[in-house]
């Protein structure tokens, strides 16, 4: 009968371990950023944008994975401690839609430098 009891409190937390809003940087979309402001810029702005986005991405995206896992073990916790807490976890929004814009400008960029035929070597 124990068994039971722990069987079904264990299948409840697999369950609803799915409840936080939380994402992995790798699930986050871009958002679409114009590419005008972009399009003024030459070659080598665009190389030297680029690589600031790059590296602003990175972290942005190592931001969003921390977020991520510390509130995937809150709510497992939150779960196990004190199922109710568990609803109201916040996620990491903020992260990601840091990242989402990143991402879209990261993308804008590269349009532009397509868009002004620019080369490897600026």
């Amino acid at each position: 009968m124990k068994n039971t009891y722990i069987a079904a409190f264990a299948a409840s937390v697999i369950v609803l371990s799915g409840c936080s809003s939380a994402q992995k940087a790798s699930e986050v979309q871009s958002v679409r950023m114009p590419i005008a402001p972009y399009l003024k810029m030459s070659c080598k702005e665009l190389a030297s944008e680029q690589s600031n986005l790059v590296r602003e991405a990175q972290a942005a995206g190592a931001e969003v994975d921390a977020a991520y896992d510390s509130d995937k073990t809150a709510e497992l916790v939150a779960w196990i401690l004190f199922a109710p807490a568990a609803l109201m976890l916040e996620g990491n929004q903020a992260q990601a839609s840091r990242l989402a814009s990143t991402k879209g400008q990261l993308e804008a960029v590269q349009e532009a430098q397509k868009v002004n035929k620019c080369t490897d070597n600026g």
